[in-house]
């Protein structure tokens, strides 16, 4: 059953995010690209030689806000001696800062594990570009609210790590992002809860 959850809510990944400004990380990053191309012709008129001409582009500061509207995945709960899995929707807005290859920011949103425990987690992040369309993340901070049917727990503790891959790039500002994320939480009700889980989100970021 739990690989029949697992599948269901990874292949229920859409089209749910969407990134304002200069969200995704490495686009501003330092590089080299081809300013001018030419070609030296014979008398005929046919291209002998190609040349280019390079520029350095050097990094620059940006900033921008990400808004996973849907992101969903699966977790794992561990609560009252059982894990169960469950299905999980996590809507989250991230702001960041940033130069070149790196940037920071601050994260919440709401984590719902459905018939499990919702959350309002508040984070710090770091991003890191690695390759120009791959770049990956981490965050970590605490759960100051969270609810699970009649209980209310005001202590808890979250960390994750990302990827994204800019999949496709249909012009110089505009990306198209996949992104994947794993994270485990903590949450102090009566009996301690633990989640472990998997996300992921498909968005344009322009």
């Amino acid at each position: 059953m739990s690989r029949c959850v697992l599948l269901l809510a990874l292949a229920s990944a859409g089209c749910t995010s969407l990134g304002f400004g200069s969200a995704y990380v490495g686009q501003w990053r330092a590089r080299d690209e081809v300013a001018l191309r030419a070609c030296r012709e014979d008398e005929s008129g046919r291209c002998m030689e190609h040349k280019e001409i390079v520029r350095h582009v050097p990094e620059r500061s940006f900033g921008g806000v990400i808004f996973p509207y849907a992101a969903m995945g699966a977790s794992f709960v561990t609560h009252e001696g059982r894990t169960i899995p469950r299905f999980r929707i996590e809507p989250s807005l991230e702001i960041l800062r940033g130069r070149g290859r790196f940037a920071w920011g601050v994260r919440s949103g709401l984590v719902v594990d459905v018939r499990g425990a919702a959350s309002v987690p508040a984070m710090a992040v770091v991003h890191y570009s690695l390759l120009e369309r791959i770049g990956v993340y981490g965050a970590a901070g605490v759960v100051p609210y969270a609810r699970r049917a009649s209980e209310t727990a005001l202590l808890g503790g979250r960390g994750l790590l990302g990827l994204q891959w800019a999949i496709s790039r249909p012009d110089l500002e505009t990306y198209w992002v996949l992104t994947v994320e794993a994270d485990t939480q903590w949450l102090q009700f009566a009996d301690p809860y633990r989640s472990t889980g998997i996300t992921g989100h498909i968005g344009v970021f322009f």
